[in-house]
């Protein structure tokens, strides 16, 4: 097997990039047109050894990546529309956004496929680089505030998950240009002290890309400001990506240090992550803030599922593609409510959703219901199993906090809802006309939500569980 077999999709939105630049403007809609047929073909490549992901959890990831960035590349023509009604797009600046969400696809989909932890860092930071740009691309004053705090915790960041990365992998006797993910066998000279200055510095700086608490700071102004399609990438894609390296990484280390310990960083900053979610949701009166702090939430669940170990490995795995879809469509809606509120999503200028938009009002209650982990929704069942691993693996005092913060978390969510899909008093809202190049996406996604969330792992259950197997380290060991 060939480095290229295990890589070459990304020839994909490599050449988008380069055709993109090229292309007269007027072009763009067939280009990605012709890039969505091309990425979503490339995930059946497997089944006809066409395409060798480098491990079942690499093909997890892609799917995930190649999936959500087709549905960016397919919002982001109508939606990129009204945004250039506000803030006036001229061609450059149009070609450019296109550009740069094809840098950004193309380096998520390297997080999952690329064999080598330098590597997985370029791509991280590369999916950093390219967002950062894209969070700014109204260039209004709260945008390129909020991209200069992305720019700044993360690169921070971005420099000691490096060292760490380092560290780790040197003080695991392995070599940098090794292409393999895998972690060592036989005897190794290890170098216990240098692994566990790796382990601090990986979780400083993986935990900052992916937002976890406490290094979310970030977070929240840049999902507000995006551009709905790239928040939706960021939250659905990024986020979990960096989780999955650190946990990588974190698996490889365990050789060299006594016990799981290394899980146990993600079990703290899993449970920070709830507790700083718990305790902003309630508050918010833009629709973008509240779902970026329900990603702060998620991603926190994801980080306690892969700490837990067992069953809540299995969890966390599920629960990257079941909030990708729920998170995707929640940010596609709150797009869909600024487009027609000429840029706002707060309240109370949006309230009433259900009666004068009906159709965008009906998907955020869908979404929202989802989200909050309702059965018979599909992060019902993640979450389910993330706890079930909490309480197998013998942490019964963090699952009953994590419970007790989901809780909270839930009755914010609830009580905030109403206000948005109801009016208050006895005025009436006018009808909006709702266009169905806006509402399409979010139908298709919809759909997911209620029957595609366990659709995956019911369909590929062997590759959906060696997967899960990859970082299965609590029972294995």
């Amino acid at each position: 097997m060939t480095v290229l077999e295990n890589i070459w999709p990304l020839s994909i939105p490599m050449a988008a990039i380069i055709v993109a630049y090229f292309l007269p403007v007027r072009y763009l809609r067939i280009l990605n047109g012709f890039v969505i047929v091309c990425l979503l073909g490339s995930l059946f490549l497997p089944l006809w050894h066409l395409f060798h992901p480098v491990d079942a959890l690499a093909y997890w990831f892609d799917i995930t990546a190649t999936v959500f960035g087709a549905f960016a590349l397919w919002f982001s023509g109508p939606y990129i529309e009204q945004e250039s009604i506000w803030h006036p797009w001229d061609s450059r600046h149009l070609k450019h956004y296109y550009v740069a969400l094809y840098v950004f696809v193309g380096s998520l989909m390297a997080m999952a496929l690329l064999a080598n932890y330098l590597l997985l860092w370029v791509a991280l930071e590369a999916a950093t680089l390219s967002s950062v740009y894209l969070v700014q691309s109204s260039r209004t004053r709260t945008a390129l505030e909020a991209a200069w705090r992305y720019l700044m915790v993360t690169e921070t960041g971005g420099l000691a998950g490096l060292l760490g990365t380092v560290l780790i992998v040197l003080g695991t006797g392995r070599n940098l240009g090794a292409w393999a993910l895998t972690p060592p066998r036989g005897h190794i000279p290890l170098d216990a002290p240098m692994v566990f200055t790796g382990i601090f510095l990986a979780a400083i700086g993986y935990g900052a890309k992916a937002g976890l608490a406490p290094f979310h700071t970030w977070l929240p102004d840049a999902h507000s400001e995006a551009p709905a399609p790239v928040s939706a990438l960021l939250s659905g894609v990024k986020l979990a990506g960096a989780v999955l390296i650190l946990d990588r990484l974190f698996t490889l280390s365990s050789f060299a240090v006594p016990g799981f310990w290394p899980h146990d960083l993600l079990l703290l900053l899993g449970i920070l992550s709830l507790v700083i979610a718990a305790s902003f949701v309630a508050f918010q009166q833009d629709l973008k803030r509240l779902w970026a702090y329900s990603s702060v939430e998620h991603i926190g669940l994801i980080a306690l599922g892969l700490g837990f170990g067992g069953i809540g490995v299995l969890g966390a795995l599920l629960h990257v593609w079941t909030h990708g879809i729920n998170k995707t469509l929640l940010f596609y809606n709150a797009g869909t409510v600024r487009a027609y509120h000429h840029g706002l999503s707060s309240l109370p200028a949006t309230s009433g959703l259900l009666e004068s938009t009906p159709y965008t009002g009906g998907l955020l209650a869908l979404g929202a219901t989802s989200i909050v982990g309702l059965p018979p929704f599909a992060p019902f069942w993640s979450e389910w199993l993330i706890l079930m691993g909490g309480i197998a693996s013998g942490h019964i005092i963090l699952t009953i906090a994590a419970i007790l913060m989901l809780l909270a978390i839930f009755g914010g969510i609830t009580l905030k809802m109403p206000r948005w899909l109801m009016t208050p008093g006895e005025t009436r809202k006018a009808a909006i006309k709702e266009p169905w190049s806006l509402i399409l996406p979010s139908m298709v996604l919809g759909v997911l939500v209620v029957v595609g969330g366990l659709a995956l792992p019911g369909l590929v259950p062997h590759m959906f569980h060696q997967a899960a197997a990859i970082l299965h380290y609590k029972t294995s060991s």
